[in-house]
């Protein structure tokens, strides 16, 4: 058995708040010699919630230990960052709807802003990986969000990759 990990961030669309969106690096980075596109998720408000929609297919050698890491970094070095995966895996051939109106599942963690400035940062959010068959499509939101108090980071969070970590046989 072998742990790998896929980028689900390709396929990521950014919501329709504006506090989700995409830009290059430069722009928040200081050297400003990468300039790859990050996903920047602003300081929510109150009750607010903003992100990311995407979605990805579970590979064929898939069995189990189902974990989202999403890899992010900030400009700030205070307070806490809420990240929220809440997702629906599909799978069958004519057997399930694509165009569902629930979630099956929401993940949460709440990460320490980096300890210095655009310091790398892994939470895992571990999917119940039940849920996963091999070749489902899975759709998803990732969102940050305010969480009651949780989010505490007054700075945007800048997502580099999201990450589908799983066990194969």
């Amino acid at each position: 058995m072998a742990t790998h990990q896929i980028s689900i961030f390709g396929a990521l669309r950014p919501d329709t708040s504006g506090r989700a969106f995409f830009e290059p690096y430069d722009v928040k980075a200081t050297n400003d010699l990468f300039k790859h596109f990050v996903g920047v998720l602003n300081d929510p408000s109150a009750a607010q919630a903003h992100g990311f929609y995407g979605r990805f297919l579970v590979p064929q050698n898939y069995v189990g230990s189902a974990v989202i890491k999403p890899v992010w970094t900030s400009t700030a070095t205070t307070g806490n960052v809420k990240l929220d995966f809440d997702y629906r895996a599909i799978g069958g051939d004519d057997a399930e709807s694509l165009d569902q109106g629930t979630f099956q599942e929401s993940l949460t963690v709440t990460d320490a802003a980096p300890s210095a400035a655009h310091e790398r940062n892994v939470p895992s959010l571990s999917m119940t990986s039940s849920n996963l068959a091999a070749g489902d499509t899975v759709l998803f939101y990732v969102t940050r969000e305010d969480g009651s108090g949780t989010d505490t980071m007054a700075a945007a969070a800048i997502l580099h990759d999201l990450l589908f970590e799983y066990a194969d046989a």
